[in-house]
Formats: C-alpha cells, structure tokens, sequence
C-alpha cells in the first residue's frame, strides 16, 4: 500500500489535528467546569459546617453552581484575550530585550 501525498492528503492530515486539538481543549474546558460546578455546589454545606449564616439547601447549592459556572467562564473568556494579546505582541516583547 502506497501513500502518495498530495494536497488531499496535505489538507486531510491537517485537519485531523486541528480536530484533535480542538476536542482536546474542549475536554480540558469541561473536565476543568465541572469542577468548578462540584466545587461550587459543594460550598454552602461546607460553609454551614463553618458555622457561617448561610442556607443549605438544593436551591442554594444550585445557584452557586450557576454562579460558579458563569465565573469560571468569565475568567476562562478573558485569559483567552490575554494569550491572544501575548501572542500577538510577540514580536515587539522580543524586540526589548
């Protein structure tokens, strides 16, 4: 069996890793939510055992989960735009050395 490489094969092999990459970055994103939402829905049963004045109940455990999920996003979203701005001003940081 012959492999010939052409721009097919090129073009097939590049995508196959920018899937894997993708789906890679995804299942780190998800794994690294769903922690946060375990943390997060965890939180106001710990805080009672504390002994801090908070209500826990499934409700409460819920909207700290939301909470914690739209944090995690938020954070997740801006250190986006932060690699992105490093990667762009590359060059010009190597510059100054």
């Amino acid at each position: 069996m012959a492999i010939e490489v052409t721009l097919t094969t090129v073009l097939i092999f590049i995508g196959f890793i920018i899937t894997v990459f993708i789906l890679y970055k995804i299942l780190k994103f998800l794994i690294r939510a769903s922690l946060v939402v375990a943390a997060s829905f965890v939180f106001p049963w710990v805080a009672k055992y504390l002994g801090l004045s908070i209500t826990a109940n499934l409700e409460t455990g819920i909207l700290f989960a939301i909470s914690g999920f739209i944090l995690f996003c938020v954070y997740e979203f801006f250190h986006f735009i932060v690699q992105f701005f490093k990667i762009i001003t590359w060059p010009f940081r190597r510059k100054k050395r």
